[in-house]
């Protein structure tokens, strides 16, 4: 029975201790996002419903523990939001597609090596990833679990004028609210 009891106890320590590896890395890997995304980025959705699109975009640090950004690959602005609190790293994301204004709010569920997973609890049909692997961010948005588009960012060293990074600034960091 004392054997029993020991093995219990070293085997809950070590899955206690896994699941701190695991906080700690999505810790790590979540406050490394909220680094690595402000700047400028050229990019493309490589896969999309309509086929690839350029997909450009400049990310903004609109506070302490947020940074925003909005793409305009044609069809509809994309907001991304990727902010913390409660520690609990969240995205909120909208498109402006055929006058949606309603923004989705996604939270970070699982991280993996260099990849970090957040589902929408009211939109349980939508799944996004973010892979950090630098120089360059992969998102992918899974709709039903299926592959439904694929954007590949990939840092540049473009230089905006002093307005346009006035304006992308203000847009980015406007509060994404339901209407």
């Amino acid at each position: 029975m004392r054997i029993l009891i020991i093995l219990l106890v070293v085997l809950h320590s070590q899955s206690v201790y896994a699941d701190d590896i695991e906080n700690s890395l999505s810790v790590n890997l979540a406050n490394e996002l909220l680094t690595t995304l402000p700047g400028t980025w050229d990019g493309q959705a490589i896969e999309t419903p309509v086929g690839p699109v350029a997909y450009s975009i400049n990310f903004h640090r609109c506070g302490e523990d947020i940074v925003a950004g909005v793409a305009n690959p044609g069809a509809a602005l994309h907001y991304w939001r990727f902010w913390q609190s409660d520690g609990e790293l969240r995205l909120t994301f909208l498109t402006t597609f055929r006058g949606n204004q309603e923004p989705t709010p996604l939270v970070a569920n699982r991280a993996e090596t260099r990849t970090i997973w957040f589902y929408a609890p009211e939109l349980a049909l939508l799944t996004v990833s973010i892979t950090l692997d630098d120089p360059q961010v992969d998102i992918r948005i899974f709709h039903h679990d299926k592959p439904h588009v694929y954007i590949r960012l990939i840092r540049t060293d473009k230089t905006m004028t002093e307005s346009d990074l006035e304006a992308g600034l203000v847009k980015s960091c406007k509060k994404l609210t339901p209407p």
